[in-house]
């Protein structure tokens, strides 16, 4: 039959691998799924001469939840939990091992009603921010290559409970050496336990404390004044927050892409 608006498929719906072949996928011998990533709208429109494919990320099962990939935090690689019955599973997603299935080939195939996503707004977070990172300053991430390394060692060890580090600086712009920035970090943190918050404000005091050392190691590219760092739950912190600040993904490039010292922090 052909495809139509009440198909089953959903984002976050699950492509097993028993059915690769029937949709023309080959050669993935290492994903155990594929997921569906196309917004819902575009799954549902049946006028395939406007939306003729669904894009599917290719998936496999990690026994642990590693807590870098977790809530969104890495936008190259997702670890997402689905429900399989009373069982909770984790699926590795790797953003650059993406596919297309024609709609005419997967019409006749039904998803994967055993998984079901517990979180699609983590999914679509993910997915978009691959897009809207934003490129720092060069003289900026010059300035503060050792402070993000710092932020990366602690932000890896405590990975579970930060939901993410968000930054704040003036100017916006690139400026010389003789020119200081200023900088207000949030280290945003989940409540689901109570140990996250002195874990969180331990964080934000050592990066407080060590900051004027990091910056000895990078003064020939200029000042940093830090402002504030402060530790801040996921209840507290606000839509104009996130507005007027930007997430550092422990990953940050700058504007340059051929850099005479790697800008990426991963």
């Amino acid at each position: 039959m052909p495809w139509s608006r009440n198909t089953s498929w959903r984002q976050g719906s699950v492509l097993i691998q028993e059915n690769f072949q029937a949709v023309g996928l080959t050669d993935v011998s290492d994903a155990q799924m594929a997921v569906a990533i196309s917004h819902d709208c575009d799954i549902s429109n049946d006028n395939l001469d406007a939306e003729p494919f669904v894009e599917f990320i290719f998936a496999r099962i990690v026994t642990q939840p590693n807590g870098n990939f977790t809530h969104g935090k890495n936008p190259r690689t997702l670890h997402l939990e689905y429900k399989q019955g009373e069982t909770t599973i984790v699926l590795e997603l790797i953003a650059s091992k993406r596919t297309i299935v024609s709609k005419t080939l997967l019409e006749a195939i039904q998803t994967d009603q055993i998984y079901q996503l517990s979180s699609r707004y983590i999914l679509q977070s993910w997915l978009a921010a691959r897009y809207r990172r934003h490129a720092l300053p060069n003289s900026l991430v010059n300035r503060l290559r050792s402070v993000f390394s710092y932020i990366e060692k602690e932000g890896k060890k405590n990975s579970s409970g930060i939901l993410s580090f968000r930054l704040s600086y003036e100017p916006q712009d690139e400026i010389p050496p003789e020119e200081p920035y200023e900088l207000w970090i949030n280290i945003i943190y989940v409540t689901d336990k109570p140990e996250h918050t002195p874990m969180a404000e331990k964080i934000a005091h050592s990066i407080e404390s060590e900051f004027p050392k990091l910056m000895e190691k990078t003064k020939e590219y200029g000042k940093v004044d830090l402002r504030r760092c402060e530790a801040i739950s996921e209840e507290e912190f606000t839509l104009r927050d996130m507005r007027e600040t930007v997430e550092y993904h422990l990953e940050h490039l700058s504007h340059r892409t051929d850099p005479p010292e790697p800008t990426v922090y991963s």
